[in-house]
């Protein structure tokens, strides 16, 4: 019998955001907005089932093709830095198969009077590296929303 793999890699992402660093976190750290921006496309469902965003705090969240929340995501906030650094690791389930393992390190960055917002993802991949460049694409395109989510939001917010 073969040992199962383990795929290690380090994905970084780097976005700048024509937001403060205070808005971006808003942006982060709320649920509701985070289940707006966090899906793929129009094509994948995102629902939290638990939400804590507070050092020790799990979120629970279910996510994959339209009408088939295939995925689990456990997500465990270790330090949280408001307006500077999120720290969470993530678990990847489907059904009881473990996917994946991550450390995820958000850093915001004032530049002027936009952010920098460096995600750094060090993964652990089981089976195959499918997962390795699935985080990255899922990352980058939440990033990409999360553009898209601060254009639409109150400046005030």
């Amino acid at each position: 019998m073969t040992e199962p793999s383990v795929t290690h890699a380090t994905i970084v992402l780097e976005r700048v955001y024509e937001a403060s660093p205070a808005r971006v976190f808003q942006a982060l750290a709320d649920p509701q907005a985070r289940a707006r921006w966090g899906t793929l496309s129009k094509n994948v469902d995102l629902v939290y089932d638990k939400a804590e965003f507070r050092v020790g705090g799990l979120d629970i969240s279910r996510c994959g093709p339209r009408g088939s929340l295939i995925y689990r995501v456990e997500t465990r906030y270790i330090d949280i830095e408001p307006e500077q650094r999120i720290v969470s690791t993530e678990l990847v389930c489907e059904g009881w198969n473990r996917l994946s393992v991550s450390l995820i390190t958000v850093e915001l960055q004032p530049v002027g009077t936009s952010t920098r917002l460096v995600l750094t993802d060090q993964i652990a991949a089981f089976g195959g590296k499918d997962m390795i460049a699935g985080s990255q694409a899922g990352f980058g395109a939440a990033l990409d929303n999360l553009a898209v989510e601060l254009r639409h939001q109150p400046v005030d917010a």
